[in-house]
């Protein structure tokens, strides 16, 4: 959704207030199996691109973001199933947690926050957080380090500070998004990720489970 605002930036500050395009994009990161000849490779973005070459057929052909994460769209059905495979391994698929990732956040088609460490693709019930337009303040639980979400006003404060750790890549200390903005693309996104689990449900029977979408994207 675009929006007319002003932006204001100083230091590590962003004040996003003009007119913007804002997106939420699903990222994955995808599981590999560590290939015992591919552990003596010290060069980490090699590593990475041979193991992804390794287990995938058409991931190589797009582009990841963060170095290591990719758009979950862009996935085909093939690596789809794969990553379900060597997502959930030998547990019932039940006892599984959501595929690792979570959700950029795109202003202008930049990115000014990714998916943290250990993120969710479940953090999707987090963002939703926001559709209540007098939300509480929340972290996202999983991931570290974790942003602070707070309504202020008009707009949605999100802070990107952390004690222990710092957030990859550098990012803003403190992002401010207009609020109904933000509910648009929080919206949009969940129509995106619906059309992505009619995919994932495809393989339902074959993991003796309902909805593989429920357990790898939506539950909490």
């Amino acid at each position: 959704m675009e929006k007319s605002t002003t932006i204001h930036t100083q230091n590590r500050y962003a004040t996003l207030e003009k007119t913007v395009k804002i997106e939420l994009v699903p990222l994955i990161e995808l599981p590999t199996f560590k290939f015992p000849d591919l552990n003596e490779i010290t060069d980490i973005d090699e590593k990475n691109r041979l193991l992804i070459e390794r287990n995938y057929s058409d991931v190589r052909n797009h582009k990841p973001f963060n170095e290591h994460q990719y758009k979950l769209s862009e996935i085909s059905d093939a690596d789809l199933k794969k990553a379900i495979e060597l997502h959930v391994s030998d547990l019932p698929i039940t006892e599984s947690c959501a595929f690792f990732g979570g959700y950029g956040l795109k202003i202008n088609d930049e990115f000014v926050l990714f998916p943290q460490c250990c993120g969710l693709l479940s953090e999707i019930n987090d963002w939703k957080k926001i559709l209540n337009v007098n939300f509480e303040p929340f972290y996202l639980p999983e991931c570290h380090p974790s942003p602070k979400f707070t309504k202020v006003g008009k707009e949605v404060v999100i802070e990107c500070e952390s004690t222990y750790e710092d957030f990859y890549p550098e990012t803003k200390r403190v992002i401010k998004v207009n609020q109904e903005s933000l509910i648009s693309a929080i919206n949009n996104v969940c129509t995106e990720l619906e059309e992505i689990s009619k995919r994932l449900d495809t393989f339902n029977l074959e993991y003796g489970t309902e909805s593989v979408a429920e357990n790898l994207i939506w539950k909490e």
